[in-house]
């Protein structure tokens, strides 16, 4: 496994893309918490830090297959500018707050975060199969899955560290990260090789296998918002609310051990069944979380879903590719915006079942919302073979 991640690495291209994500990876993990703290510490609500998240990530959502779309379109150069209008309404927002911004502009400020952050991750997905020779891109792609786990667990901590000092900072190395990230994005050698001329996404209403993909990433989106604040509702539950964190690190551990296993090796039949296999398996895998008592008895859990997460993320990649074919970056968005909206689904219900009963009962209703449309797809493709 160790030689085939060496034989990537040794690609400049592939070096400079997965620069790019990396510090891409942690500007994204950052700016969740930072619009957070940036609007809680000079304003000391929580509630507008909030609705300022809750803006950002809205937007962000809603507006990703239009920003994918411009990168098909206008080619990945516009990334920078984006970058740009990302750091600017970064650094606005953190001005707005400290000079006594009534709430209504700070949520807006939090949405136009949203609105202006680049599409790195959908965008990169195309550059892989330019950048390296096919029999590497999983392995990309699996780098893709790693780079972006990593940056959503080592990132918030950043951000908090940064909040130690002054908010002003926070703001200016998300902003500025997300900068680096763009500029490292774009190719500074033999242009021409990396040009890209994506084909139009094919319309939904006449894609049944695309519809199917997006059904499938709104109930795992779904599944991941339950776990999200399962979690921490768990751990507070248990008396152990600064387990949170590591708890949600070791569901990423096992998403990044198991999206590099997967990547490593050569797979024969569809990859769609793979992917559906894939969120099968992590539908099966989270059920134990029910039956959960102590944080102890949840990292396994834990860990073991993330080992079928991380296929799951890779293989998606690969099913695009197969689904629509040729496309760029909107295609990917709209699987954002789909996880997005599940996400926010699943984080609402989690809200309201961590009031009743059991605190894990989020682990179950993850499960069931990921096994019955996953295990009914598997049957009917069996079905028609």
């Amino acid at each position: 496994m160790t030689a085939s991640y060496i034989a990537l690495v040794r690609l400049a291209p592939a070096r400079r893309l997965i620069y790019a994500l990396a510090t891409g990876g942690f500007s994204y993990g950052m700016v969740g918490l930072a619009v957070l703290l940036t609007v809680e510490r000079p304003t000391g609500s929580y509630s507008d830090g909030g609705f300022a998240v809750a803006a950002f990530a809205l937007a962000a959502g809603l507006s990703a297959p239009f920003r994918g779309r411009a990168v098909d379109r206008w080619g990945r150069a516009c990334l920078p500018g984006m970058a740009v209008g990302y750091a600017i309404a970064l650094v606005v927002l953190d001005v707005a707050a400290h000079e006594g911004g009534p709430p209504a502009l700070l949520v807006c400020l939090g949405g136009s975060i949203g609105l202006t952050t680049p599409p790195l991750f959908a965008s990169a997905r195309v550059v892989w199969a330019q950048a390296v020779p096919p029999d590497l891109v999983r392995r990309g792609y699996a780098m893709t899955a790693l780079l972006y786990d990593v940056g959503q667990v080592a990132g918030p901590a950043l951000a908090s560290l940064f909040f130690l000092g002054s908010t002003w900072l926070a703001a200016f190395v998300v902003g500025t990260t997300g900068i680096a990230a763009a500029i490292l994005s774009l190719p500074t050698r033999n242009p021409e090789h990396f040009e890209h001329a994506p084909k139009p996404m094919p319309r939904l209403r006449e894609s049944r296998s695309l519809l199917g993909i997006l059904a499938v990433s709104i109930v795992l989106g779904a599944s991941s918002g339950l776990i999200q604040v399962g979690v921490p509702v768990s751990a507070s539950r248990w008396h152990h609310g600064s387990l949170a964190g590591p708890l949600l690190a070791a569901f990423a551990v096992g998403s990044v051990l198991g999206g590099l296993w997967y990547g490593s090796r050569q797979w024969l039949g569809p990859v769609i069944d793979r992917y559906l296999i894939a969120v099968l398996a992590l539908g099966l895998l989270l059920a134990p979380g029910l039956l959960a008592g102590g944080p102890a008895t949840l990292v396994p859990v834990l860990v073991l879903a993330g080992l079928a997460f991380g296929p799951a993320t890779v293989a998606l990649f690969e099913t695009l590719d197969v689904v629509a074919p040729g496309t760029g970056a909107e295609s990917l968005t709209w699987i954002t915006t789909a996880e997005a909206a599940g996400s926010a689904g699943g984080s609402a219900i989690a809200g309201v079942l961590a009031h009743h009963g059991r605190p894990t009962i989020p682990f179950l209703l993850a499960s069931v919302v990921l096994v019955v449309p996953a295990g009914l797809a598997l049957l009917v493709r069996q079905a028609h073979d």
